[in-house]
């Protein structure tokens, strides 16, 4: 009988319902992770789509359900246990809920050496980088005391982080990251037939979850303005959520319905065709987002991006370069900066190339899988030697 492999065990405060940035991260980490000899358990929060399922399955991974992750992480405590128990972690990381949970005290007791919160939360649209109250920073302070480090992934959300103060454990900033690849014009052309978009309009594409705090309102009052200027003009917005109905209606109410394509929910949408399709991307964020994996996939594709100054965001677009920043709630200054890049190609080419570059240098997903490996199987701030090179890891997340 083969001994054990070292195994890491990821509790994720979410469940996949779709392939995008984030499930091709946890793809290249645990296929990573492979590569050096560990395993993979993967704890998510919900119902798992087929599609995530089939797409990560592999004799490497394990998936397990922990629900009703929320209030401390009390309610789950029994079932987190059980699966500690069974799988006994050399590394244990959790994510997307706040840092304040009883799960660091729950691997220590079960033996995980060494403990990690990958901080991915984004922020109110006002909150501030201060300390917490001195009743919450004491209680979060014991609640994660085991802590190896907090690993954040952008320079905003490490800033945040360390400001309220709820940690002693020392903080990293590791970027998000996503494939490269170039566009294919024929899935511009399938797409664009699938929903009635003519070859010679201008898509403009925002992907999100349908919620106020992504700024889709704003996106479609500076539609209206937009539309009114340039006729062969059409928004393509990506996803569902709640507030999906309203904002059909609003599309309606002012005028501009026939002109905006709302997909609903796509499994798949870089394979589906979406950035193909895409002439400009556009991000109106009202929260204090932590890193948008849409704008960097976006910008692998060397399209321009229009983001919202604040929060992680901001860090990956360069003013005037890789993108326009714009102000939230905006929708005056969002639709100006839309005019300007749909009147102007070469601007919207050299914004492209610019970003591209960004990604290439700072964001590719095989580099920042290695260095999350580096961090989780090593306990510290580095990396280890490359566990592939960029076609080696590639093959080796289409073979899995």
């Amino acid at each position: 009988m083969s001994p054990k492999r070292p195994t890491l065990m990821f509790v994720l405060g979410l469940a996949p319902r779709k392939i995008g940035g984030l499930e091709k991260f946890l793809k290249y980490l645990v296929v990573a992770l492979d590569a050096v000899g560990w395993d993979s358990v993967l704890c998510f929060d919900g119902l798992i789509s087929a599609e995530f399922r089939e797409y990560i399955s592999s004799p490497f991974v394990l998936i397990e359900s922990i629900d009703n992750q929320g209030d401390l992480g009390f309610a789950c405590a029994g079932k987190l246990w059980n699966l500690l128990r069974k799988h006994k972690p050399d590394t244990f990381v959790y994510a997307f809920s706040s840092v304040m949970r009883c799960f660091p005290w729950l691997a220590k007791i079960a033996g995980c050496k060494q403990i990690f919160f990958n901080d991915r939360s984004s922020r109110s649209q006002n909150q501030e980088a201060s300390p917490l109250g001195f009743s919450k920073r004491v209680i979060g302070r014991v609640l994660t005391a085991p802590l190896t480090a907090i690993i954040s992934n952008s320079a905003f959300t490490c800033r945040m982080g360390e400001a309220a103060g709820l940690s002693s454990a020392r903080h990293l900033v590791v970027l998000n990251g996503v494939e490269v690849r170039e566009i294919d014009p024929g899935r511009r052309v399938r797409f664009r037939e699938m929903y009635g978009i003519s070859m010679d309009d201008m898509v403009i594409t925002q992907v999100c979850w349908m919620v106020e705090a992504k700024g889709v309102d704003t996106m479609l009052r500076a539609a209206e303005m937009l539309l009114q200027k340039h006729a062969g003009v059409r928004f393509l917005l990506v996803g569902d959520g709640p507030q999906l109905p309203v904002y059909k209606r609003t599309a309606a109410e002012l005028g501009i319905d026939s002109a905006v394509v709302f997909t609903g929910l796509i499994s798949n949408p870089d394979e589906t065709g979406v950035f193909d399709t895409t002439d400009i991307y556009c991000q109106p964020s009202l929260w204090q987002e932590a890193s948008s994996f849409a704008v960097l996939e976006a910008m692998s594709c060397k399209l321009p991006v229009i983001v919202s100054n604040t929060g992680g965001m901001a860090e990956n677009v360069e003013e005037g370069r890789s993108g326009i920043l714009v102000p939230t709630k905006d929708a005056e200054s969002l639709c100006a900066a839309l005019d300007q890049l749909v009147t102007e190609a070469e601007l919207r080419r050299s914004m492209g190339a610019e970003g591209y570059q960004l990604i290439l240098e700072k964001h590719r997903i095989e580099d920042i899988a290695e260095q999350y490996v580096g961090i989780l199987i090593g306990g510290r701030n580095g990396m280890t030697k490359p566990v592939a090179h960029e076609q080696q890891s590639r093959e080796a997340v289409q073979k899995s």
